[in-house]
């Protein structure tokens, strides 16, 4: 099946207005002409309008900071399930994934990527819309099944030993009307009478996401240049690339939208889940 046209290149707007109206309408929106790192967080809480309540830079992503982190999560061990968290070298292309899945219901639901820096070769960007894959798979007899598990069954969203306190579908309706689809590579079934083939219908989510990765166009974003993502619907990524002095900065915010938001900052090497309560559940 041909599930290429859940990937796409944003469009370039030139106001935060028109920006949050793409944003809302398409997912994802580049904006233009920011110099520096704080101007780019507040032109992301900018283009969250009202509904902000929380945006600062996450992490910055450079080959340095990358090999760091990367050193520090091998030496965590597998979970009790087999499953080891690793990073991938920069070399490699990114698996297609929501920031912040760790978290659970905490991962931000705006995402900014705002890059000071482009790799001289390599590093292009991929934006999948879990949403439109979605609607792919289920207009198709083969793959209905899957897509019906998609919306349908609790998964486990954890990452290996670092559990959530809940399970909830691959894709889901958010008490404030978003649309949420959801991939990493550390999903799992939950454990019981149906896990082997629940880890079937899992696997055919993750051949349905790297084909739209791999089909798809690729775009680059140039210095001065954010994308502006809506986090619970778009997974995105990278290409592989091996220049030292590209900088790119992950920018996450909370909106009223978001299913629960943490009073502090979260740590994606040791994600432990938050420990403050939740604002809202899921429809």
């Amino acid at each position: 099946m041909d599930v290429s046209s859940a990937s796409f290149v944003p469009r370039r707007v030139s106001s935060a207005e028109e920006a949050r109206e793409v944003l809302a309408a398409e997912g994802a929106v580049i904006v233009t002409g920011l110099t520096d790192e704080r101007s780019a967080v507040a032109y992301g809480r900018e283009v969250m309008g009202d509904k902000a309540i929380r945006v600062g830079t996450q992490f910055e992503a450079t080959k340095a900071h990358g090999e760091r982190e990367a050193a520090q999560v091998a030496a965590q061990p597998a979970d009790s399930r087999g499953r080891k968290r690793s990073f991938a070298p920069t070399e490699e292309r990114m698996v297609a994934h929501n920031d912040g899945f760790a978290f659970g219901d905490y991962a931000p639901d705006h995402l900014f990527l705002w890059c000071e820096r482009p790799a001289a070769l390599g590093g292009d960007s991929f934006l999948v819309d879990t949403s439109r894959l979605l609607d792919l798979l289920a207009a198709d007899p083969a793959w209905a099944a899957v897509a019906e598990f998609c919306r349908t069954t609790d998964i486990d969203h954890s990452e290996p030993n670092y559990p959530q306190d809940t399970y909830a579908p691959i894709a889901r309706t958010v008490s404030s009307g978003r649309f949420q689809g959801r991939y990493h590579p550390y999903l799992a079934p939950v454990e019981g009478p149906s896990e082997d083939e629940h880890m079937a219908l899992l696997r055919k989510w993750e051949e349905a996401v790297v084909a739209a990765r791999d089909t798809g166009p690729m775009f680059r974003v140039e210095a001065g240049e954010m994308i502006c993502l809506d986090n619970y619907r778009v997974l995105h990524g990278r290409d592989g690339h091996s220049d030292p002095g590209r900088r790119v900065c992950s920018i996450w915010g909370w909106s009223t939208d978001a299913v629960a938001i943490p009073d502090g900052p979260l740590d994606i090497v040791v994600p432990k889940m938050p420990r403050t309560p939740k604002l809202r559940q899921s429809a």
